[in-house]
């Protein structure tokens, strides 16, 4: 990335690419895609409600668990390459990334929890030539997702 915008909201920021066009929903789900179609990030912030009981380290694994089956269906050649959380801090930080072989997509997601927030936001490489290629392209964007003001 040479030139970058960055959004900054009321409780996270993202930088990226800056001829990313903006593909945000009525719903308000944020969607940026680069200008040839080949890649695109979503980005959530989820309010939980005060009586969650949930630990930051337990909200990211939740969430985890639901991306993972949601976007890796057992009857499909998706492969897990890494899965983390990282609670050492806050926000605790949660990463996981899988890749098809077949279909040459690789997906990744990133979950940040402190407070009553889980900031989360899929990267999709949707023609993805290698798995390190586009690790090394999402690298600087999941690694400028952060969660403040919790």
């Amino acid at each position: 990335m040479t030139e970058v915008d960055r959004i900054t909201a009321d409780n996270w920021t993202v930088a990226f690419p800056s001829d990313w066009v903006d593909h945000t929903d009525e719903d308000g789900t944020m969607y940026l895609e680069s200008p040839d179609k080949s890649k695109g990030f979503y980005v959530a912030l989820w309010s939980m409600s005060d009586e969650e009981a949930r630990s930051p380290e337990e909200l990211v694994q939740t969430f985890q668990e639901t991306e993972l089956e949601s976007y890796f269906p057992k009857n499909e050649d998706w492969e897990l390459e890494s899965r983390s959380v990282d609670a050492t801090a806050l926000p605790v930080a949660g990463y996981w990334a899988g890749y098809s072989k077949s279909r040459a997509y690789r997906i990744s997601g990133k979950q940040l929890a402190a407070g009553k927030f889980v900031l989360r936001a899929t990267f999709h490489d949707y023609y993805a030539t290698s798995q390190g290629s586009s690790a090394e392209f999402f690298a600087p964007i999941v690694d400028s997702l952060e969660l403040h003001n919790t």
